[in-house]
């Protein structure tokens, strides 16, 4: 009598399934540790790349991209009454679908049946990649505005309203690693005159100009800003007083030598330059700053195109 109602019971779940059009369902036997498909309702069939005979080997059987490797590891450790689930993805033409397969094992009989709901997830993954690429969106939105917010939009150097921040960090590193860190404050010497000559476009150039040589002079390591106006500052992580003079002296020297055209005439321009250095000619970002300013305002002293340690 049990063999029969076993027999009665998979032919009624055969015929149940194959009048189902949607969601898929499967019915896979391993009774004879032969994986075969036993039962499948049209919206599964319709999934496969070439029709099927029922029922089937499942190793006869291509199935879409390699998930049914993935299928017979997840049915190996499955017990009797426990559920598993697993994505999977079906190209179809041109379109990809994909899919969350629910499988549990019932045995009858000592034979090995596996029910498996194949539920289609393909708007909801669609929608998943439309919010990911949203927030990849917003994420890199955030990371423009804030450049925006501590970069000079002339010179692409940090800004002034970067500087307090990003110094008091590197000042915190230079205390506790016990390391030098250096100070330069650059000024373009008779900015104002040749403003005045030449007009504000032909300043912006000569700005944009001697950033692009600092930016092309200097270090990885070192950290650049525009100050304001026709000043910069540069911190030096890591750099002694006498190294950071050396720097200022070849920046200077370069700058120098590098011409500029305005009203078809070139331009020969030059900076002034203090430099300060951690710890002894300040410990803070404030007594830093002011000690390179004094600096840079002896240089100017001096007949300016010229650097001056504190």
């Amino acid at each position: 009598m049990a063999s029969t109602f076993q027999f009665s019971q998979q032919q009624w779940l055969v015929s149940f399934f194959q009048h189902l059009s949607n969601p898929a369902f499967i019915l896979l036997d391993d009774s004879a540790h032969q994986l075969q498909l036993v039962s499948a309702n049209p919206a599964f069939l319709q999934l496969l790349p070439e029709p099927v005979s029922l029922p089937a080997s499942l190793a006869d059987i291509h199935l879409p991209s390699d998930w049914a490797h993935d299928l017979k590891k997840q049915l190996a450790d499955l017990a009797e009454g426990c559920s598993c689930t697993l994505q999977l993805k079906i190209r179809q033409h041109e379109f990809e679908r994909w899919f969350v397969l629910s499988l549990q094992l019932r045995i009858i009989e000592q034979q090995r049946l596996y029910f498996a709901l194949l539920t289609d997830i393909t708007q909801w993954q669609q929608e998943c990649r439309q919010l990911q690429q949203k927030l990849s969106d917003i994420e890199r939105l955030k990371n423009r505005i804030r450049e925006q917010a501590i970069r000079d939009p002339l010179t692409n150097l940090f800004n002034r309203r970067f500087l307090n921040e990003f110094m008091e960090r590197e000042l915190a590193l230079a205390r506790r690693n016990q390391k030098p860190l250096s100070l330069v404050m650059l000024d373009l010497d008779h900015f104002k005159q040749l403003n005045d000559q030449f007009g504000h476009q032909t300043g912006d150039q000569i700005i944009e100009l001697v950033a692009r040589h600092l930016l092309r002079q200097s270090r990885r390591s070192d950290i650049l800003f525009r100050y304001g106006g026709e000043e910069f500052l540069i911190l030096l992580p890591n750099t002694t007083e006498v190294q950071a003079g050396h720097l200022a002296e070849s920046w200077r020297a370069q700058i120098e030598q590098s011409q500029i055209f305005a009203a078809e005439q070139p331009l020969t321009v030059t900076i002034s330059a203090g430099v300060a250095c951690y710890p002894e000619h300040g410990t803070t970002a404030f007594n830093l700053i002011q000690a390179a300013d004094q600096a840079l305002y002896q240089a100017k002293a001096a007949g300016r195109n010229r650097v001056i340690t504190f």
